[in-house]
């Protein structure tokens, strides 16, 4: 398993939801405000040539309104899509796309090589290429530990302490 939830975003983001559904019922019978969702863009993980490729759909976000972090183990993506500025009120008669800042955390649970890392926005898709390192994880290593006499209680010699490496 490569990605983990984050119940803890998953909560957030339901809270987020309702108090924008909240929102939005309070101004329906306005019809002429813009909706402002918590947007949630979709996005594809997958792994080629040695890279973990994160690829997420961004329409209508501009380059200075996103942000890309790695922070704890966690890609963080975020970002604003602006709505649109009209000249005057409108009496909208359907209001269906979305404006507003997102947030998505993503868990990565491989070793990364953080001097090749590429990101890429065309087109309102955002893909960013994390170079894996393809060093063993969970494996187990042979750590020698040895035992120093205390000041306080005398030993009559040194012990060693072997560790065995598990094969």
């Amino acid at each position: 398993m490569i990605f983990l939830p984050d119940f803890f975003a998953e909560m957030r983001k339901i809270e987020s939801e309702m108090k924008d559904l909240v929102h939005r019922a309070r101004s329906a019978s306005y019809g002429n405000e813009a909706s402002y969702a918590n947007l949630v863009p979709p996005l594809d993980i997958y792994e080629k040539d040695g890279y973990l490729v994160v690829v997420m759909d961004v329409p209508g976000v501009e380059p200075e309104n996103l942000k890309v972090r790695f922070s704890h183990g966690f890609l963080i993506i975020a970002g604003r899509k602006e709505a649109p500025k009209y000249e005057k009120k409108r009496n909208f008669v359907c209001l269906e796309r979305n404006f507003g800042t997102f947030t998505r955390k993503i868990y990565i649970q491989r070793p990364l090589d953080f001097s090749d890392v590429q990101g890429e926005l065309r087109e309102g898709i955002l893909t960013i290429r994390l170079k894996m390192r393809n060093e063993r994880r969970g494996g187990s290593i042979s750590v020698p530990v040895e035992v120093i006499e205390s000041e306080e209680i005398e030993f009559e010699k040194k012990q060693k302490i072997p560790v065995k490496e598990e094969g």
